[in-house]
């Protein structure tokens, strides 16, 4: 199984989930997460500087897509991050991939802690909210 650790420079987790510079992927063998490589995120509106000051995350029913979010994604069922917003907590579990976050501050650790099973699981309802 696969994972993907939202990150800006392949160390760190990132704060902001579709503001990242790309992903790390990891690779479940058993309770160890294996490094396989790193993702650059071209395909969030945020992270090509499409956005422009503030956006929709619910309300009006307008949101951003996170179809090519989810489409590079595809391969892996778990996103770990240290946030997102409750409407890609939703549209991730539309696709079977879990969100999780974590308070680390190491894609390693993150990864790892995930492996063991020490990370909460992202609500939909505001729990695993932006948090940069």
């Amino acid at each position: 199984m696969r994972i993907a650790v939202a990150s800006d420079d392949g160390l760190r987790v990132a704060q902001h989930t579709g503001r990242c510079a790309g992903f790390v992927v990891y690779e479940l063998m058993g309770n160890t997460a294996i490094r396989i490589g790193y993702r650059q995120n071209t395909f969030t509106a945020h992270a090509r500087g499409e956005c422009h000051g503030e956006h929709e995350h619910g309300g009006s029913g307008e949101h951003h897509a996170h179809g090519p979010l989810l489409t590079a994604l595809g391969d892996c069922r778990v996103l770990v991050t240290r946030g997102l917003g409750p409407r890609l907590v939703v549209d991730l579990a539309g696709r079977d991939i879990d969100a999780y976050v974590c308070g680390v501050d190491g894609v390693e650790e993150a990864a790892q802690l995930y492996a063991a099973g020490a990370l909460p699981k992202a609500c939909g309802s505001g729990c695993g909210r932006h948090s940069g």
